[in-house]
């Protein structure tokens, strides 16, 4: 296992169809699902691969998840050792740093060696090196640091052989350099020279026009072939304009996870955890489920079931019956939810305090404490089990994705359609659900019309970077603004408290913007970094009432003051997209992992108000 990448890491930030780079000067592509072990086939049981999460199957139209394969050293008792996850080599093109030496290779070659270029003062050396079949000194080739993409998440290589000839070329014969540095720093110090003695710079080469007329690439008549190297080769038509960046920019790659929290609420009354791992082990549930007679579960058939696997029958029959009726209906439209809509089984859960000790959803009420005094809360739930599933659903390059699992835009991550499943990961934690009192944040929101301004001025902002990433404007409420910065307060609080780095606390966000009519306010505060900070009870603990009312009190009292005031709270726009008011790094700001927005939709004077008139601040009286 020479190149090592985390489980969690394939799903983000280099999923399927992103470019990772590796030490030693290595580039190379995570190969699509088609390639992967046992891809086609059902997946292993005794792997640990499969993933079972039915809402998210139903959303995403699949039928099941498996995680990236972990290797294994071969040994007694193993089963699938040194299983890998294929990687193709992109971009194709090498160049040798020592003597400029350029050479296209394939998908599946392995690295390659300098033999020496004409003309370098290395050339001696790379050939000597070359010739003596040792490699003593001979430079590796290195991959360019250009590539060519499309709106439409096609990658192609840079055509340096056109770009260099001012179009198409025809005949054989062309060996290529590329020498960078030599008399400048940027693009204007990277020459490229052919034998047939035509040399030329970079200098425009990331020049830009518009959509129409395209950039430097469409002055030469290219245009997107329809490339899609994680596929292997599978072009499909495109001739959309092609937009040349660097290998390891920002915008290269854009996944498309989805995340949702486990509901087994069919699992609340069973008393032994053996008959949940049962029920969500996929040839056991297709057998118990082909046993249905008009909606109900064949009690007899069942219970031989049950005693194959030495279960209690009734419990069994009692589980897999409240399975059955709580899953969703064959050709539900739960694909077409928007987010707010596929949260709402959430909030409930967490509203209702549903789950189990013997399930991996477990949720209480705070105890009531009459030491407490935290009137904007109504309820505190102690969330002491949780599981999340995040699956990779697609791809996008350019422009993020638009949110619609549907979108033409989204790169899939295979090509044969009888793959049923997607790359995901399961981790485990813990955390705390605050909802706030409806009525007083509703009654709050229209009580002073300069919360209305500062809201749709963050609406504005938004919006407009929305519109030009090619995604849909959103509405932004008052109630949103407020339970988002509420969250980042609270983390950054925790964080000092007791102990836990803000990167490894997360948010997930549960407010009514779209559907008034199903009511949410509130903000679950959890830990499911998949490793093990942060699993030992310490954020429940913190959640007890009067542990939760001091942090809150100083999580408001720091609120009021920031490091950059006044600058940060007379801030009319700052932060990505501007898309902050009085929020920076100095007082709400968190890591861009732990938030859902990407730092984006902030503004602490409507938890403390302004100087002057705090009475726009929800928690003025703190």
């Amino acid at each position: 296992m020479q190149r090592p990448v985390r489980r969690s890491q394939l799903i983000a930030p280099f999923g399927i169809g992103a470019m990772v780079d590796f030490p030693k000067g290595e580039s190379l592509m995570p190969a699509a699902l088609d390639f992967w072990p046992k891809a086609k086939e059902p997946c292993p049981t005794d792997t640990g691969w499969l993933v079972q999460e039915e809402r998210l199957q139903a959303r995403l139209g699949v039928d099941h998840f498996r995680q990236p394969p972990d290797f294994r050293k071969s040994g007694e008792g193993v089963s699938l050792a040194e299983q890998k996850v294929p990687f193709v080599r992109f971009p194709s093109w090498h160049y040798c740093h020592r003597c400029g030496l350029m050479r296209q290779m394939k998908l599946e070659d392995g690295t390659w060696h300098c033999h020496g270029g004409e003309g370098s003062k290395f050339e001696q050396d790379c050939k000597r090196d070359y010739g003596n079949g040792t490699y003593p000194r001979s430079p590796k080739l290195i991959p360019v640091r250009f590539v060519a993409v499309c709106t439409q998440g096609h990658l192609q290589d840079f055509p340096f052989l056109e770009f260099l000839h001012g179009g198409p070329v025809s005949g054989d014969g062309h060996q290529m350099k590329m020498m960078a540095g030599r008399s400048s720093a940027g693009l204007t110090g990277i020459k490229l020279s052919c034998t047939c003695g035509v040399e030329k710079v970079l200098g425009d080469v990331f020049a830009w026009k518009n959509d129409a007329d395209g950039g430097a690439l469409a002055a030469i008549g290219i245009d997107c072939f329809g490339n899609r190297p994680w596929l292997g080769r599978n072009p499909e038509s495109c001739g959309k304009r092609l937009r040349v960046v660097q290998r390891g920019a920002s915008n290269v790659y854009f996944p498309s996870v989805l995340s949702s929290l486990y509901l087994p609420l069919w699992a609340e009354e069973v008393t032994d955890r053996r008959i949940n791992e049962s029920l969500e082990t996929p040839h056991i549930w297709r057998m118990i489920e082909s046993m249905c007679v008009a909606g109900r579960i064949d009690e007899l058939r069942c219970g031989v079931i049950a005693a194959m696997l030495a279960l209690d029958p009734i419990q069994l029959v009692a589980a897999a019956q409240r399975k059955l009726d709580g899953l969703p209906p064959p050709g539900a439209a739960i694909g077409n939810k928007t987010e707010e809509e596929f949260r709402q089984d959430e909030y409930q859960a967490l509203c209702d305090a549903r789950g189990s000790e013997k399930s991996d959803l477990y949720i209480k009420a705070a105890p009531a404490d009459p030491k407490a005094d935290m009137p904007y809360f109504a309820k505190v739930q102690l969330v002491h089990k949780l599981r999340e599933t995040r699956a990779l659903a697609g791809f996008t390059r350019l422009l993020p994705p638009d949110g619609n699992t549907n979108s033409n835009r989204l790169q899939k991550l295979k090509s044969d359609p009888t793959i049923n499943w997607l790359p995901a990961i399961k981790v485990y934690g813990e955390g705390i659900f605050v909802e706030l009192d409806q009525a007083k944040i509703n009654a709050w929101a229209d009580s002073h019309p300069e919360i209305r301004a500062r809201v749709s001025r963050l609406e504005m902002f938004a919006n407009e970077a929305r519109v030009r990433r090619g995604q849909p404007a959103r509405v932004v409420t008052p109630q949103f603004v407020l339970i988002h910065t509420l969250a980042h307060v609270l983390i950054n609080q925790l964080a000092f408290d007791c102990g836990y780095g803000s990167a490894s606390l997360r948010e997930r966000l549960f407010c009514n913007q779209q559907h008034p009519e199903f009511r949410m306010h509130g903000v679950l505060i959890y830990t499911a970094s998949g490793d093990s900070e942060g699993t030992m009870g310490g954020l429940v603990r913190m959640g007890h009432r009067p542990r939760l009312e001091a942090v809150l009190r100083r999580a408001i009292a720091r609120a009021k003051w920031c490091s950059s005031d006044p600058v940060c709270i007379e801030s009319e726009g700052q932060g990505a997209d501007n898309a902050n008011l009085a929020a920076c790094h100095g007082c709400t700001l968190l890591p861009e992992t732990s938030c859902e927005e990407g730092n984006r939709l902030l503004d602490r004077a409507l938890l403390v108000g302004l100087p002057g008139k705090s009475e726009i601040g929800f928690f003025n009286s703190l």
